[in-house]
């Protein structure tokens, strides 16, 4: 509103500097004009009353002075669908909580699997500050999706903005609902090739060829992405033709999946080239020889092929790089590692300690970390972790739980610093029980004999408080129990604070084991 505008702008300036009266449409004016007689501003301590009377006929006025639009829109089809029951009373109490609460928001991930995984649903009521949280992260939106069922689907549809932060429906998964597929958003249509995917692979490979062309190059990158399930030879055809798409990044994830099936005639490409760049020798020396000490020979082209293009090796090294380096980084990225150990029949650990002398390190390390991700081997990776830096590496995703776990406690009963224990946050699966304990002891360790730089210890606090096994709370308060009596403790603030979080997320859980209300 104008008037609105014009009270602030004298608020800010002072009545004392108000030279005209405010003005207001033909509802409000005869009230101004009670306020403002003759047009005239009141002198005195009229002028501040006037002011004042006005402001509150504005805010009166807008809050219900004003008739609501006529809607002259179609209803949408109401929704009778059955759906799931609510959570218990108890858990709103803790989803309002994690909400509201930035300390504890980092527990509503695992919480709204739960909901879901016990087929429950969240009132209604929650889900705008749910669409919020949907909309700042994309990993969040499977579980809210879910856990808002059937009736909270529904209503979200109905705001534009909200839509598209929705997976699939709660009943598409099981009704393989074509209509998604036309109609879906893209994440509610790559969704739904995934779940076609595993169970119709040719059939949801003909869907995608089907549409291809006329699909952005994002959604025929994130489409192209549920051809990882169940890869096989049938699929190597189309992602042959894939390495000549018009976008860069829909070859280089085809260049990806063809690397993962060694018969194709990419992998067959890649390997040829690459056993002419390298190989394992004997070092010379009658020693040496003896005592099978072996290098690693490197010698990549001069000059670049035209050809390497359709197979994902640029040209042109990024600042820093040299480009013979960076082909070579490059064409090792697209083969799995494992095939190193086969054909030179060295374990991971040989050939890692070849690659750390050689020249060529850089590119050898990079290239093999790459291709370790995209092609994962828990052998490669548990060695790697060990001679490397742990804290940083984006190999611990390559593990399974319980591979990670070995590792993990390994790692720390070698070393016992505390920046050590940052590699528990690269563990996001619920611990077990045993894995648990044995994290407990080392943050005991740690806090009984290092007392500085205590904050190294606060994102690892965080993340246990949200992985560690529920039942391990008292476990938690009796091996560090030290540090939560003493309030002189230098671990004492974030050891309560993690205490609390754990408290909070065994009621919570508790909490959806009691009965749910009736709608």
């Amino acid at each position: 509103m104008q008037l609105q505008q014009t009270l602030l702008k004298i608020a800010l300036l002072g009545t004392e500097r108000q030279s005209q009266p405010p003005q207001g449409n033909a509802a409000l004016q005869p009230y101004l004009d009670q306020l403002y007689p003759g047009g005239q501003i009141p002198a005195d301590s009229g002028r501040e009353a006037a002011f004042l009377s006005t402001a509150a006929l504005a805010f009166q006025y807008q809050a219900a002075g004003s008739l609501p639009v006529t809607f002259t829109g179609e209803l949408p089809t109401p929704d009778d669908k059955p759906d799931l029951p609510l959570i218990p009373a108890a858990a709103e109490m803790h989803l309002r909580r994690m909400l509201a609460d930035n300390n504890l928001r980092p527990l509503l991930d695992g919480w709204l699997e739960q909901v879901a995984g016990k087929h429950l649903r969240v009132p209604v009521s929650f889900i705008p500050p749910l669409m919020e949280q949907a909309r700042q992260s994309r990993a969040i939106r499977p579980a809210i999706s879910a856990a808002i069922g059937q009736r909270g689907y529904w209503l979200a549809t109905q705001n534009p903005d909200w839509h598209n932060l929705l997976t699939l429906a709660p009943d598409a998964a099981e009704q393989q609902d074509s209509s998604v597929w036309e109609e879906g958003n893209p994440a509610q249509r790559s969704e739904y090739l995934q779940h076609l995917r595993s169970e119709q692979p040719a059939a949801t490979r003909e869907l995608l060829q089907a549409v291809w062309k006329q699909e952005a190059a994002q959604v025929r990158q994130d489409f192209l992405q549920t051809l990882r399930t169940n890869l096989s030879a049938d699929d190597e055809a189309w992602l042959e033709s894939c390495l000549d798409d018009r976008s860069k990044g829909v070859r280089q994830l085809a260049s990806e999946l063809l690397g993962a099936l060694p018969d194709s005639a990419f992998s067959q490409r890649m390997q040829k080239r690459l056993t002419d760049w390298l190989g394992v020798q004997a070092k010379s020396g009658l020693l040496n020889k003896l005592s099978g000490k072996k290098t690693l020979q490197i010698n990549p082209p001069e000059n670049w092929d035209k050809s390497w293009q359709r197979d994902s090796i640029d040209e042109k090294p990024p600042q820093g790089k040299g480009a013979k380096a960076w082909w070579l980084e490059q064409a090792l990225s697209c083969i799995p590692p494992v095939y190193w150990t086969q054909r030179w029949q060295l374990p991971p650990s040989d050939l890692l300690e070849l690659a750390e002398k050689s020249n060529w390190k850089s590119a050898l390390l990079n290239g093999w970390q790459t291709a370790l991700l995209r092609y994962p081997d828990s052998e490669w990776a548990k060695v790697w972790l060990t001679r490397s830096d742990p804290r940083h590496s984006p190999l611990w995703q390559t593990l399974s739980p319980a591979d990670a776990e070995s590792t993990a406690i390994g790692l720390l009963q070698r070393n016992d610093s505390l920046e050590l224990l940052d590699v528990l946050i690269h563990l996001p699966h619920l611990w077990g029980r045993d894995f648990s304990l044995q994290v407990l002891k080392q943050l005991r360790v740690r806090t009984n004999c290092q007392q500085q730089y205590v904050h190294a210890v606060y994102g690892a606090c965080r993340h246990l408080a949200t992985h560690i096994a529920p039942d391990c709370v008292e476990d938690f308060t009796h091996l560090l129990q030290e540090p939560l009596q003493a309030e002189d403790h230098p671990f004492h603030r974030i050891l309560t604070e993690t205490l609390f979080t754990l408290r909070f997320r065994a009621d919570m859980l508790a909490a959806l084991e009691t009965t749910s209300p009736k709608d």
